[in-house]
């Protein structure tokens, strides 16, 4: 029990979230918009890199937040913020992926094309190919199954820890390693079948 207890104030120190957090549980609208105001663009960008477009990606903001303010009161302290509210937003934007799948293509190219310079370096030195290898580069995460989608984004547009996208996702670590192993094959894949039509 002694040890439990210990476990939980050594986690509860290293959230730096956790005066705002108290303050939350305990019904403080004040705290909980600062916390909005702390995370909002991070999770905007999550959902948007998810579902590629920002009025989608709002909406799915704001469903996160809303979420996560009605579950405040069962928020666990010894967890960091934004992993909990990564989990929600990414929760919803695969339920969101995955209904727009069954309709149309996702449209995760206007996603990068917004912040290109993300998938390719300014020093591109043929615009033509460079613009022609973000579509590529787009194409081929928009193919990447939900699962898949949210691993490789939230490693490599919010440069996450393994551990902390395995917090965010409530998946093992391994399984972490392996999705993302598995999206970056497919990204080659795909990339090697697309630059081999230019060819």
């Amino acid at each position: 029990m002694l040890l439990s207890v210990l476990l939980m104030m050594a986690g509860e120190e290293d959230n730096p979230d956790i005066q705002l957090l108290r303050k939350a549980k305990n019904g403080d609208r004040d705290a909980f918009g600062e916390l909005f105001r702390k995370y909002e663009k991070r999770v905007f960008r999550v959902a948007r890199r998810m579902c590629g477009s920002d009025d989608e990606a709002w909406d799915i903001t704001q469903d996160a937040f809303i979420r996560a303010m009605q579950a405040m009161d069962r928020y666990d302290t010894q967890y960091r913020f934004f992993t909990w509210i990564y989990r929600i937003t990414t929760n919803l934007a695969i339920n969101y992926s995955k209904k727009k799948m069954r309709r149309h293509e996702v449209h995760f190219d206007e996603a990068y094309s917004a912040e290109g310079q993300q998938v390719i370096e300014d020093n591109v030195a043929d615009r033509a190919a460079g613009e022609q290898l973000l579509g590529a580069v787009s194409k081929a995460v928009n193919k990447l199954t939900p699962a898949l989608k949210a691993v490789f984004v939230l490693r490599i547009d919010q440069q996450l820890s393994y551990s902390e996208i395995a917090e965010s996702l409530d998946i093992a670590l391994g399984t972490v390693m392996s999705r993302l192993n598995r999206a970056r094959t497919k990204i080659r894949e795909e990339l090697g079948s697309m630059l081999g039509e230019w060819e």
